[in-house]
């Protein structure tokens, strides 16, 4: 079989599920992973004869693909803001949305002020500054907090999750990208980790928000193989755990501190309403690129400015 080949036979044997253009690129994503070819490559070398070994591997991954099991599970790996993570059925799969709302953040913090450092002279004097601290809620697969952690290297970067392989998953990604987060095992809803005693200038969550009554809009790779603790919440309590984080952001955010969600596209009026109720400000609701309301960021301001 050929390369392109390949490609033929993924429009074809994934036609019940995928329409061609997503099958093209699965076909892509397959090869470039099995024979170690980019993708300029992969573009002149169409008429090339695979291996047999290549042929099997890519029959292999085909054969999961026809069962509705998601690519990236199936090759254990995905890219997220430029960079490599390993996933799993005990993590979601990143989302390009969540990749615009790290963006969102990285911007942020970049233009609202300078990171505070750990101390600073004056005169002969040396001054004792907190380290700048940002808190993801809910990491999963730890790709926030790891981007994050890349992007502004003195933060310091904490992660929770409830999940305990959602958070060897995270640590594993963590390592395989070289940078230092602090994972921590805890429920929001219930919390008794370290995390109640400290501050933060930046909290963001990708939290549960996909009501049981929407399971019918979605995908059936998703339905059948990605962790339904990640995403569903009950139709009469779809504020769950933003109602919680929220109440956790007002008493641990820093004065200027940024929250940061993720959020349901239909939710986006009531999520405005419960960041007022709390007493947040500056509340920015904003699209993703496909014009969907999904992300939303707000400001608690007390007396001092920290951020």
């Amino acid at each position: 079989m050929t390369i392109a080949g390949v490609e033929s036979s993924f429009i074809e044997h994934l036609k019940p599920l995928y329409v061609a253009d997503e099958a093209r690129n699965m076909a892509w994503l397959t090869i470039n992973q099995v024979c170690k070819i980019s993708r300029s490559q992969f573009l002149v070398k169409k008429q090339e004869t695979l291996s047999q070994e290549e042929q099997i591997s890519i029959n292999l991954i085909l054969n999961e693909l026809k069962k509705g099991k998601p690519l990236q599970y199936v090759l254990g790996e995905t890219e997220f803001y430029g960079l490599p993570f390993r996933v799993n059925p005990s993590v979601l799969i990143p989302r390009p949305e969540t990749e615009e709302l790290v963006d969102w953040i990285l911007k942020t913090i970049k233009t609202r002020s300078p990171l505070r450092q750990t101390q600073r002279t004056k005169g002969e004097e040396t001054v004792y500054i907190p380290p700048f601290k940002i808190i993801d809620i809910g990491t999963g697969s730890g790709c926030i907090p790891v981007v994050l952690k890349k992007n502004v290297p003195h933060a310091s970067i904490f992660a929770v999750d409830i999940s305990t392989l959602a958070l060897e998953t995270a640590i594993d990604n963590a390592v395989l990208n070289r940078v230092e987060v602090q994972f921590i095992q805890d429920d929001i809803l219930n919390l008794h980790s370290e995390i109640q005693d400290s501050k933060f200038d930046v909290i963001v969550s990708n939290p549960p928000y996909v009501r049981l009554s929407e399971q019918s809009q979605m995908h059936v790779n998703v339905l059948d193989h990605e962790p339904h603790l990640a995403l569903f919440v009950p139709d009469d309590d779809a504020l769950l755990f933003y109602d919680r984080i929220v109440h956790f952001a007002s008493t641990h955010l820093n004065d200027q501190g940024c929250l940061f969600f993720e959020i349901n596209e239909s939710l986006g009026q009531q999520m405005i309403a419960l960041l007022i109720k709390k007493g947040f400000t500056d509340i920015e609701l904003r699209k993703d690129l496909r014009g969907k309301d999904r992300m939303i960021k707000a400001v608690m301001k007390h007396h001092s400015i920290s951020l």
